[in-house]
Formats: structure tokens, sequence, C-alpha cells
């Protein structure tokens, strides 16, 4: 075969070959009533501090309109990367409100880390819509190591305080000679233990 008949049939088969089309994540929405996500889409749900966004889906009619006391049904993966709604239950069927939108409650990732889809199916009458809600789930920090930090140098002011005192101390004992209330303070200083601290309410 010459090369021109070569590139003739390359360009053919080019044209006839249908073009692929990229792998979608996330579904875009289907049926008669329009299903979109407004809060939820991407997000990453920490494992360690069992924290999740809650997805938030908003519903319209083929006016456009929003579509009120709309009938959504939140479904998560029964196994792998997922969640839960209140603890335990993988679906939460759910109202929209005046403005067509609808939340879940009571989401909180599993202990599995990966990606996963939330699908979200909505009805009002004979039209129905769905959408996918795509998140992964993530083993984040937490907010736990913030407020350990913060235990951990509540310590750091009080050792400065005790620091003055002991030079305060050194101080009067060079000043005052050797008055016995200066001795002492220069030959007792003060010892700094962290422990336990209790706050009061006002008196």
């Amino acid at each position: 075969m010459s090369f021109s008949r070569f590139i003739c049939s390359a360009l053919a088969f080019a044209l006839i070959a249908p073009a692929q089309q990229p792998n979608k994540l996330v579904d875009t929405s289907k049926g008669t009533l329009k299903v979109s996500v407004i809060e939820g889409e991407g997000a990453k749900n920490n494992i360690r501090s069992r924290t999740a966004t809650a997805p938030v889906v908003e519903v319209k009619d083929a006016s456009d309109k929003p579509v009120n006391g709309a009938e959504v049904v939140f479904q998560l993966p029964m196994v792998g990367p997922s969640g839960s709604f209140n603890g335990w239950l993988k679906t939460q069927t759910v109202r929209t409100d005046q403005n067509g939108r609808a939340t879940v409650t009571g989401y909180a990732p599993n202990d599995e880390a990966g990606r996963f889809n939330i699908k979200v199916t909505a009805t009002s009458g004979s039209e129905n819509g769905s959408v996918i809600v795509a998140q992964a789930n993530i083993v984040g920090t937490g907010s736990s190591g913030t407020a350990d930090a913060k235990k951990r140098g509540w310590w750091k002011p009080v050792a400065i305080i005790g620091g003055a005192a002991i030079a305060g101390g050194i101080i009067a004992a060079s000043v005052g000679g050797d008055s016995p209330a200066a001795v002492a303070a220069a030959s007792n200083p003060v010892t700094i233990t962290p422990g336990a601290v209790t706050v009061g309410g006002p008196r």
C-alpha cells in the first residue's frame, strides 16, 4: 500500500469511527423535573471527626419554577465508602420547601475512605427527576487537633507569670539586702506544674 493510500484510509476511518466521550463522574439531571445540586457536590467528608457536607438540591418544573412539596429521596451506597443518616439509615426522604429546595439531616460519613455517589430522586405527582451528588470520604486531622493544641498551650501564660514572680523575688532580694522576706522570696523559687484548669462563673 502506498503512503498516499494509507493516509486516505486513515482519514476515512477517523471520519467513520464515533468520537469517544470522556467519562463523567456525575450524571446530569434526568426526567421531567429539573433537579440541581446546590451544595455538597465534590465535598470531602472527614472520617476522623465524623463530619460531612449535607447535600442540598433544588427541584424545578419544565417552566423553571420551584416545585414546593416535592418528595425527594436521598440514597447512599449500601457498601464501600458511604455514610448514614441519623446513625444507621441509608435513605432519607424529605419535602422541598417553597423555594423548591431540600436537604438531609443527621448525615455523617462511615469509616471507609474513597469516592462515592449519592442518588437523589424527586417526585411530584406524575413528574419525576433525578441527579447524582459526588462526594468522597477522607481521613483528616479533625477538629480535635486544634482543641488539643489549645489545651497544651494554656500553661505558657502561667509559666511567663511564674517566671516574672521569680524574677521579682530575686530583684527584691538584691534591693532589700538580707531581710527575711527578701531572702525567702529568692531562696524559694516558684514551681509550675501543668494540671487541670477549672474556670468558674462570675462572682
